[in-house]
């Protein structure tokens, strides 16, 4: 009889821990279904998943806090939310941080994909500013504003030193305002970049056969035959050039040189007004 009295007391007690136990876990279930849910992707701009993304959520009206990070898929979660307005911020080290609002209902689960796109390099920032200062230089010179626009081809180069267009474009313009040296260097430093580059070739074989006609007018004709070879091998189809090529070889004794360019003189500008002397000089070449 006593033992059957303490398997009675056991008994009881078992029972009343278990009507204690179901209301708390009840209870801890119904919360969790009265409350929101949030998940989402982070990726990258082609669509790629980012891992250990940091996801912060704050609830506007209450300030709380709440904290995530995406896994090696990209996905995150945070349960348990309070209904209401929030504010989202998602930061991964080497892209530029995510800002939105959203607001999340009770019992639902919220989805969405939060796509980063990676920061800009500091080169990168550097090329923009030059490719931003090299556009302003070219407005410049629609305007006709040379100086201006010689200083933004400048500070485009300092940006970004191996820009060969702004080279080009600052080259251009020094010549036009007759400062050939440094047109010059500005020029073959954009010719080095891209050695193909005719727009590049046709304004150096000008400027060198620009220097050629000052030094045959000093009378140094060995400096300007030099000076014209170099505009040559830029561009072998420069009338003018090969129109003095003729006159410094014909003028060296070099009858082969001479009657080469000046045909090709002839080929190219067949109705120049030098084109009959340089046709009767032709005749007394071949003729000798």
């Amino acid at each position: 009889m006593h033992i059957t009295n303490k398997i009675k007391y056991l008994l009881s007690f078992f029972l009343v821990g278990i009507i204690l136990i179901i209301p708390q876990a009840y209870s801890g279930q119904q919360m969790e279904q009265e409350r929101a849910r949030l998940e989402g992707t982070i990726l990258s701009l082609d669509k790629a998943p980012i891992q250990q993304a940091k996801i912060q959520l704050k609830h506007k009206d209450s300030g709380r806090m709440y904290y995530s990070e995406s896994n090696k898929k990209g996905i995150f979660s945070i349960r348990t939310l309070p209904q209401g307005n929030y504010s989202l911020t998602v930061k991964k080290e080497g892209y530029k941080s995510y800002s939105g609002e959203l607001q999340l209902r009770l019992n639902t689960t919220q989805k969405l994909d939060v796509v980063l796109a990676r920061e800009e390099t500091l080169e990168q920032k550097l090329e923009k500013k030059a490719f931003s200062s090299f556009n302003n230089g070219v407005k410049l010179t629609e305007e006709n504003k040379l100086d201006e626009a010689i200083q933004k081809f400048r500070n485009a180069i300092e940006l970004k030193p191996d820009f060969s267009e702004a080279y080009t474009d600052l080259g251009i313009l020094l010549f036009q305002q007759q400062k050939d040296d440094e047109a010059e260097k500005a020029l073959l430093k954009a010719l080095e970049l891209k050695p193909e580059e005719i727009r590049t070739k046709q304004i150096l074989t000008d400027i060198y056969y620009e220097k050629a006609k000052t030094l045959i007018q000093k009378d140094k004709l060995d400096e300007a035959l030099e000076k014209l070879n170099q505009a040559y091998s830029f561009n072998p189809d420069h009338a003018y050039v090969n129109y003095l090529l003729g006159y410094l070889y014909a003028n060296k004794q070099m009858k082969n040189e001479a009657i080469k360019h000046f045909e090709a003189f002839l080929q190219l500008e067949p109705n120049a007004p030098q084109a009959e002397k340089v046709k009767e000089i032709l005749k007394s070449l071949k003729k000798d």
